[in-house]
């Protein structure tokens, strides 16, 4: 919370993907259990499926390869399931500093990680000799990978470095992301 008590502009992403993933294998093994029920309720017997299945497990005792072996897995998925719940994600935006110039201090301003890669291309792009330009970003790092045709890569990496850093630190962002820079040289 910020100092105005309203909620913090800096979220970290929803856990959406392996909760659907959940979701919809649950609601998979539901759909089945009930059209196996059903079958059962108007048809007397179990569907063929469903007997074999049920059979072949019977078969088997709890200290059976097999049953060992599903019980692994299940317990290192649901393990999986429960750390990726748990622990927050990374952040989704950067925070900027507010220098108090006709701004009330109490207020948050944030950038997102894609505005942030964007400034890191666009500052990167003007510097000579670079020829191609990508960036990713996080919450504490960017990661810019250029490509030049001039043979002096490691002059390149540091002006493209000094480039960049400066424009994230210009731009206010705290703490100022770490920059690193990969340079590819290109055949002409």
């Amino acid at each position: 919370m910020t100092a105005s008590g309203s909620p913090s502009l800096r979220r970290r992403p929803s856990r959406t993907v392996p909760a659907s993933i959940v979701a919809v294998v649950l609601l998979a093994v539901g759909v089945l259990a009930v059209v196996a029920a059903v079958s059962r309720l108007v048809n007397g017997s179990w569907p063929t499926p469903v007997s074999s299945a049920a059979s072949g497990v019977a078969g088997l005792t709890w200290g059976s390869g097999a049953i060992v072996a599903a019980a692994v897995v299940l317990a290192v998925l649901g393990l999986v399931l429960v750390i990726a719940s748990l622990k927050p994600g990374g952040l989704k935006s950067a925070a900027l500093r507010s220098d108090g110039a006709g701004v009330v201090a109490e207020r948050e301003y944030v950038i997102s990680t894609r505005a942030v890669a964007r400034l890191a291309v666009a500052r990167a792009d003007d510097v000579d000799g670079v020829d191609k330009v990508s960036a990713s970003a996080s919450g504490r790092k960017v990661q810019v990978a250029v490509t030049t045709s001039s043979e002096q890569r490691d002059a390149v990496r540091s002006q493209v470095t000094a480039a960049v850093t400066e424009a994230l630190t210009g731009a206010g962002i705290t703490p100022p992301p770490r920059v690193s820079v990969a340079v590819r040289t290109r055949e002409i």
